[in-house]
């Protein structure tokens, strides 16, 4: 464990405990609000309640797990017949928002959710009584992979980035499918004769291979292997198109590209999906150490951690779209064009936790609890901040920013991370073997600037 200044450690210790504070202003009978203001998110929006359930954890709380499950049990009550889970409840008048149609990612963290809650507690009680639901949602997600390439197809802003040009193969809800879909193998696992289907459409397995295959562009890309993985993306009818037209200009990148679609593809680092491939595992020791050294190089948590995406997209460049001046939300530096998430910065510092960059953990620490508590006194837990000034630009009092906090705080006291540490046990053995013949470790454990 490591040892950090008194002054810091108390910012830690009261950051923790603000941070539950907030969680309980955002509990309801029904589960947990996105924010604990009436006026910033009083639903129960699927993504955020589970992310808050991750911070439940983490605060080892027994009122808040709780409330973590109440969340589960609204989402699945409002599925529809088809599997879709809603994107959010409001749960003071039922309604379900239709808003984001086509998302898929209120799925993907409603089966996490149930994971998340199983490979803590053990309840098989709970799981079969939800059983149904993950079935049902499992299924549908199966029917976004229109061209049954084994990845699903994102309609465009169809995720959390919902005011970003983000579509079809897109990096974070392939990277949340492959999380899910390992997930419900293991559940079925332990669910036995209850299983209903007892077929799995995309295997975790597979998963792990198409997003190397397609949105990881090496230098191996314009080398020896060129051939072999041009073939290996047409026998499984990825967009091999685009790499093949488009090599010269990406012969290599330090992260995941964020979307591919059919001969173009985003070019810059979506924060939170090459995060999330560290933490699940999909991303392999050398990828990892890219991935988060190129974050420290650019800045991406400065001033604050961190920032949804590097660049930013300005207007003229390809991907800028009219939209993106809604509320004058989404210009550069703001919102989810290279804004700051205090959500996103919990996970970085999971991420540099379990790469075993403990100093990096610590600095990014300790400025996520300033980013939250903001002028030294007021601790907003802002939903986002300006991505140049760190100015708080959003809704105040949000739950998945006190959440990933606690996640984050606990990972870097404990070095057990909730949720993904069960997904890495979890992983697939031509996975694990591919990531042993391609473990790459800098001298000292450390980045390498």
């Amino acid at each position: 464990m490591i040892k950090i200044d008194r002054s810091k450690t108390n910012l830690l210790i009261e950051a923790r405990e603000r941070s539950k504070d907030v969680l309980r202003r955002c509990s309801t009978p029904h589960g947990f609000r996105a924010s604990g203001l009436a006026s910033g998110y009083p639903q129960v929006w699927a993504r955020d309640s589970i992310a808050a359930f991750l911070g439940a954890f983490a605060s080892e709380d027994e009122d808040l797990i709780e409330t973590g499950r109440k969340s589960l049990r609204t989402l699945g009550r409002q599925q529809t017949e088809l599997g879709f889970i809603p994107l959010n409840v409001n749960p003071d008048t039922g309604y379900c928002s239709t808003e984001n149609a086509g998302a898929c990612d209120s799925n993907l963290w409603f089966i996490l959710g149930q994971y998340l809650n199983f490979s803590v507690t053990h309840d098989l009680e709970f799981l079969k009584a939800c059983w149904e639901q993950v079935e049902k949602a499992m299924m549908w997600l199966a029917y976004q992979d229109m061209n049954a390439c084994g990845l699903l197809e994102i309609p465009e802003a169809g995720n959390w980035m919902d005011l970003m040009a983000v579509r079809y193969n897109t990096l974070y809800d392939n990277v949340l499918f492959y999380a899910a879909t390992l997930a419900y193998e293991q559940m079925r696992l332990q669910m036995g004769d209850a299983s209903r289907t007892g077929y799995i459409f995309t295997t975790a397995e597979d998963i792990h291979e198409r997003i190397n295959l397609l949105m990881w562009v090496d230098r191996c890309w314009v080398a020896a292997h060129f051939a072999e993985h041009l073939e290996k993306l047409k026998a499984i009818r990825l967009e091999w198109f685009m790499l093949y037209h488009n090599i010269g200009t990406i012969s290599s990148r330090p992260y995941y590209l964020p979307w591919v679609a059919f001969r173009e593809y985003g070019d810059w680092c979506d924060s939170l999906a090459n995060l999330f491939a560290i933490l699940t595992g999909i991303a392999d020791g050398h990828r990892t150490a890219h991935i988060l050294r190129y974050m420290q190089q650019v800045g991406m948590a400065d001033p604050f951690p961190t920032k949804a995406i590097h660049p930013p997209i300005y207007p003229g460049e390809e991907n800028w779209r009219g939209y993106y001046r809604s509320r004058n939300l989404n210009l550069p530096h703001q919102y989810h064009n290279g804004g700051i998430w205090p959500m996103i910065g919990g996970f970085h510092v999971a991420a540099l936790v379990q790469r075993g960059w403990r100093e990096e953990a610590e600095r990014l620490l300790v400025r996520l609890a300033e980013a939250n508590r903001q002028d030294g006194e007021s601790w907003e837990f802002n939903e986002w901040l300006h991505g140049q000034t760190g100015h708080p630009m959003g809704y105040s009092l949000q739950a998945w920013s006190a959440s990933s906090f606690l996640l984050a705080e606990r990972a870097f006291r404990t070095g057990k991370i909730f949720l993904f540490d069960a997904l890495i046990a979890a992983k697939p053995a031509r996975a694990v073997a591919l990531e042993e013949n391609e473990m790459y470790v800098h001298p000292g454990g450390g980045p390498e600037i």
